[in-house]
C-alpha cells in the first residue's frame, strides 16, 4: 500500500534519540490504519482501537468499544463484530468460498458467500480463522489458533481446528458483571 511506503520514508528523516524513531513510525502506522479503516468499513463505532494492520470490505460493521491486533477481512459477504470485543493478532476472516461442488477440480467459478457474525463482549485469540458462515454467540471465548466455522452459543469457550466447544462461562457471572457495566477498556498501547 502506497501509505506504508509514505510512513517508512518519513520516518527514515526521524531523529533516533530515545526511540522517537520507533515511538513516531508507530504512530503514524496507527494514525493511517484508523483512518483507513474509518473510510472504509460500513460502520465503525465509537473508541475502536487497532495495535498492527488492516484489511477490510466495505461491508464490515465494527460496533463499539471493539479492539484488534491485526485484521484482514476477504470476500464477498459481510462482517460483523459487536460492541466490547477483543481480537488478538492476525485474525483472518473469510466471508467466501470456492465451490467444490461444481463440475470443475478442484473448484468451479462459483462463489459461495456468507456472512460471519461476532456478537457483543467476545475474546477471539492471536492466529484465530473465521470461515464464511461463523456465527460466535455473545460472551464467548475462542482460543488461539483456532479455526471456527458454523455456530458457537452464546458464553462457550471453544478452540481447536475445527473449534469445539469445551467449556461454558459461568452464566450468573457474566449476567451480574453485565448488568454493572463492567467491561475492559483496552490499551493496545501496553501490549
Amino acid at each position: 500500500m502506497l501509505w506504508k511506503c509514505f510512513v517508512e520514508l518519513i520516518c527514515v528523516f526521524i531523529p533516533t534519540k530515545n526511540n522517537l524513531r520507533y515511538k513516531m513510525k508507530m504512530y503514524l502506522r496507527h494514525f493511517w490504519t484508523l483512518r483507513y479503516i474509518k473510510r472504509r468499513a460500513a460502520h465503525v463505532g465509537k473508541d475502536f482501537r487497532i495495535g498492527g494492520s488492516a484489511y477490510i470490505t466495505k461491508q464490515t460493521v465494527i460496533h463499539d468499544y471493539v479492539s484488534f491486533g491485526n485484521i484482514r477481512v476477504l470476500g464477498p459477504c459481510k462482517f460483523e463484530i459487536g460492541s466490547y470485543c477483543a481480537c488478538g493478532e492476525d485474525l483472518l476472516v473469510l466471508t467466501g468460498n470456492h465451490n467444490y461442488e461444481g463440475e470443475m477440480l478442484p473448484f468451479d467459478e462459483k462463489w459461495i458467500q456468507k456472512d460471519v457474525i461476532v456478537e457483543d463482549a467476545c475474546w477471539i485469540g492471536a492466529h484465530v480463522t473465521l470461515l464464511p458462515g461463523t456465527h460466535i454467540g455473545e460472551g464467548s471465548i475462542i482460543q488461539a489458533g483456532s479455526v471456527v466455522h458454523g455456530y458457537i452459543p452464546p458464553l462457550s469457550i471453544a478452540g481447536g481446528n475445527p473449534a469445539k466447544v469445551f467449556k461454558t462461562r459461568d452464566k450468573e457471572k457474566y449476567e451480574r458483571l453485565k448488568a454493572e457495566n463492567k467491561y475492559a477498556q483496552l490499551n493496545l498501547d501496553k501490549f
